[in-house]
Order: C-alpha cells, then structure tokens, then sequence
C-alpha cells in the first residue's frame, strides 16, 4: 500500500485516530494507520515502509503520545522531511523541538465537519497534496518544476499564510492571505432558510491551485494613495473615518483601476475575485449558512444598522481562513456578470463572464452590509448592482494570481 496520508498516534488515542482516518478518506485520500498491518507482515518493517512512502504525516499529539517513542520517532521523520502536520486531541504541550510548528487544534473534536481546527488542517494537507508535484509511483513523468508559490504553500501548516507583494513606487500592497486549493458545494440548498431561487442549484465547485485573496477589504489608506498617485479624485468617506476603514462610494470600473494600479506597480496579476473564489474563502470549509455557524450576532459582524456606519476592518474575528468581515461592514464587487442562477455556471472556480443569458453591466455582489439584516449576510447570498454605481455600503477585496 502507498499512502498519501501516515497517521501517527498512541494506541489510547485509537478512537480519534480512527475517526480521523475515515474523514480524511472522504477526501480521497489513502490513509494508513498501524493497525492496518497485513497478518504475515512484521509490523515495524510494514510501519516503516509506509512512513517512508507517505506524502504527509498527521502526529495526534496527547499525554501519552508525546511520550511515546514510537510517535516522536515518526514525527521527527516527518519534520525532517518537511511534511509533519501535527495536531493536538488533548491539552498537553509539543514535545521538545515541535514547539514551533504550527499545530491544529483538534481538542473536542467529534466528527463535526465545520469544527475550526479540522477545517484548518484539511485546508493544510489539500494545498500540501495538491501541489506537492510527486510523481505516481509507477509514472515515469518527471515531477514538474516548482512554481514560484511552491516553497511559500507547501510549508503551510495553517492556510492563513499571509504576505504582501512590495510595490515598485515604494512600500508594500495590501495585505494577502493564501487560500488552498480545494473543493466545496456552492449555493444554498433547498432546505435553507431565507434562500433565494437565484442561490442555485446547489453544485460542487473544484478550486484546483491555490491563489491569494486580501486578509481585509481594501481600505481607504490604501485606495488614497492610489488616487494620490494616479492623479484620481479620492471618494468621499461620510465622515465616518478613513486610514484603516474599508473604502466606500467606489464604482465596480474603480475597483478594476485599482487591481490595474496594483498589477503594474507588483509585476503580479491582480484582480477582483470570482463569486465562486469570493464563497469558497468565505465558508472556510464550512456548509452552514455563515462561516460563524446557523446564525450570526452582532458581537460577529457590523450589520443591522446597529453602528450607522462602517467600522475599522479587522473589528471582528477572523474565519478560519484568516479573512475578515466577509460577513458585513460593506458589501464586496465581484468579477462575475450578473446570471439569474447557476444553471451552466463554471465548475472550476472562475468568473462567469459570458453575455449569453448574463448581464455584464451588472455585477455580483456578495458579504452584505453595515445596514442590512443578517438574513443577507449568508455565505450563499448574492445580489448584483450597476457597474458605475458608487454607494457608502459598497466596497471591495481583491484577488491575485500565483
């Protein structure tokens, strides 16, 4: 057998392991843990065997796991291969030299799919598996060169990677979290809630490379020096704040001049996200209707008009891909034309662009507002607006290509 998956574990922890195992198998991949060992075989030589061929080594790390010999032998293997993805079922500390790691937190873990520390390790091993570029072990394919990604994503342990792409002008670009390749079911299902027809049908996606997609909207400290820049009429802010508030009043034609700005002063492709990109980094694994669960309050999101206005970016908890107020503060243009419902839509993540049956002097808009009811903050919620329409609930978050 030749694994994608090594699990590592003390014989205590076999239920959670087990349980592990199966999940990840969902995933299509092949898992192996030590009591799949083969009657005949010697069980050290079948463990080493398999050690040695995976593609990733999952270390469940407990009070009597960290003092196995067994575990720290098979993670420190891991680590020296660069493919360990440890993750804790219990309180305890890392063992000494795995302190440093990034490690997921699968304490109270039960099989629930939305759970924060599973999402954050399956987003992990789907950009480690899915871009890891080695060869099927019969194939005489050479494993293709690395992309200039590659170091940054396969040392992944979480997929909250950020970075920033310096601009030729001086200073840095905005803010960036990596978002891993992966798949989900895009759209409401008929059982939801407040759904409208315009959500469906409810269809899987396959995002198949990761790519990049700003931490924040854009803010107004970062938009202003564009115009400062390019000779543009900043956009009028209410009185509300500016620096590090989203920036408001911008039209879908002004935030396609940014991503252009952005484009040429980095040497990188930027732009504004697909609807579909812009739901997969939203729901972070999740299916139900807000990243935060079934519902969502006011200590989660800035909606319902509860502040008037827009507040600082970042003012509330992160999903777990790192983003902030994908649900509220302003709502967030999108590549996308305007289409009635998903009938003929992209399967692969991009933006439907094609005039036949869309309406391209509309476009999509998704994350909803300071001022509206929550209803209209779901992850599968998606409205469209005129192209040249600028408003103090409208903003946006870019895109980029790797």
């Amino acid at each position: 057998m030749m694994s994608d998956i090594f699990i590592g574990y003390s014989r205590d922890d076999s239920a959670i392991a087990e349980r592990l195992s199966q999940r990840l198998r969902e995933e299509g991949w092949q898992v192996f843990i030590d009591r799949q060992t083969l009657v005949g075989r010697k069980w050290h030589k079948e463990i080493e065997r398999e050690l040695h061929t995976a593609r990733a080594v999952v270390v469940l790390w407990s009070a009597t796991s960290r003092d196995s010999d067994f575990v720290l032998e098979e993670a420190e293997y891991a680590k020296r291969k660069d493919i360990l993805f440890p993750a804790f079922i219990e309180r305890v500390e890392c063992p000494y030299g795995f302190g440093r790691i990034q490690t997921a937190d699968l304490v109270e873990w039960n099989r629930q799919m939305e759970h924060a520390g599973l999402v954050q390790l399956l987003a992990s091993l789907r950009v480690h598996l899915n871009d890891a570029n080695v060869p099927l072990p019969d194939s005489k394919e050479p494993a293709k060169p690395a992309q200039p990604i590659q170091s940054l994503v396969q040392s992944l342990q979480t997929p909250s990677q950020t970075f920033r792409d310096k601009l030729k002008s001086g200073g840095k670009g905005p803010l960036l979290s990596v978002i891993p390749a992966g798949r989900f079911l895009m759209g409401s299902p008929d059982s939801e809630t407040n759904r409208f027809d315009h959500e469906g049908p409810h269809h899987e996606v396959i995002i198949a490379q990761p790519f990049a997609l700003g931490v924040y909207a854009v803010t107004f400290a970062e938009y202003d020096r564009f115009c400062e820049m390019t000779d543009r009429r900043t956009p009028g802010g209410n009185d509300w704040g500016r620096e590090n508030h989203p920036v408001i009043n911008v039209s879908w034609r002004n935030a396609q001049a940014y991503c252009d700005w952005l484009s040429e002063q980095t040497g990188q492709l930027y732009r504004l996200p697909s609807e579909a990109e812009w739901e997969y980094a939203c729901r972070a694994g999740t299916q139900t209707p807000f990243h935060t669960g079934e519902t969502i309050n006011l200590d989660q999101a800035n909606f319902g008009n509860k502040h008037k206005k827009t507040l600082p970016v970042g003012s509330f908890a992160p999903n777990a891909f790192g983003l902030y107020d994908m649900h509220g503060n302003v709502w967030e243009w999108m590549q996308d034309c305007w289409h009635y419902n998903y009938d003929h839509a992209p399967d692969d993540g991009s933006a439907w662009q094609d005039e036949n049956g869309g309406d391209c002097g509309r476009r999509v808009v998704r994350g909803g507002s300071w001022d509206i009811k929550p209803q209209l903050l779901r992850s599968d919620l998606r409205f469209r607006l005129f192209t040249d329409l600028t408003h103090d609930y409208l903003g946006f978050r870019i895109a980029r290509d790797f």
